[in-house]
């Protein structure tokens, strides 16, 4: 019998993983349209049907439901976080940039409300391997925004825990919205997101005159860079009006 080389079978294993992927993102492709079209309730067995597989092939490919439902919260968190663009690369005045944000986070929470409560289900089941996306989402966030937040803080030379302002700004955002998807009210998108700016604006407008720098909503933001080249500009409380 003919030995099989160790870059053959390098190779074998290479392709056989390249393939392995690839499946597992087709999976989870169909896992979002099935869980669009049948709710937060999917089960692991609508999705295998929605393949048009077994559950028994499709576990060839995730562990468990809980292995499944980890890649699941991985793909919408990478959405969300791509919905966010505005806030990665900021332009316009801070007002604007936060308008931006928040307004795609709502959308998409919106436009995709049975992927949010699905995931959110995962979350609060007894099961002890049941994965907690939503917190995981919130921390991929939280942890973008608050290095965001720190170049700008830091160019502004105020000192304050960015990671922490960040992520208390991810969860209300996310704690609000959640809850007013299940209970609107008398509130209307538009009201919702308009809201969320001003609290946000509040905490940020406090955290900079906390270290003496003042800050218009509505100004221009210039570049990090810059605004480190000229931050004693920003110190004289009478450059804008007052609140």
């Amino acid at each position: 019998m003919r030995s099989v080389q160790p870059e053959v079978r390098d190779g074998v294993v290479s392709r056989w993983s390249g393939q392995r992927e690839r499946r597992r993102v087709e999976f989870v492709d169909a896992a979002l349209a099935a869980i669009a079209e049948h709710g937060p309730q999917t089960s692991t067995e609508q999705i295998a049907v929605y393949v048009g597989v077994t559950r028994t092939k499709l576990y060839r490919h995730f562990t468990c439901a809980a292995d499944l439902q980890r890649a699941i919260a991985q793909r919408a968190s990478e959405m969300m976080i791509a919905e966010l663009a505005p806030v990665w690369q900021p332009h316009g005045s801070m007002g604007q940039i936060i308008e931006a944000g928040v307004g795609a986070h709502v959308r998409f929470l919106v436009g995709h409300r049975n992927l949010y409560r699905y995931l959110a289900r995962c979350s609060l089941a007894e099961d002890s391997d049941a994965h907690d996306a939503i917190t995981d989402i919130k921390f991929s966030i939280g942890t973008q925004l608050g290095q965001v937040f720190g170049v700008y803080v830091g160019a502004f030379g105020v000192e304050a825990d960015t990671e922490l302002s960040a992520m208390s700004i991810v969860g209300m955002v996310e704690t609000a919205a959640g809850h007013w998807l299940d209970n609107p009210g008398g509130t209307s998108q538009e009201r919702l997101i308009d809201d969320l700016v001003r609290w946000i604006w509040l905490l940020i407008d406090d955290t900079l005159r906390s270290g003496g720098v003042y800050l218009a909503r509505e100004e221009p933001l210039s570049e990090p860079e810059e605004i480190a080249r000229t931050v004693e500009q920003y110190r004289d409380p009478g450059r804008i009006a007052p609140a």
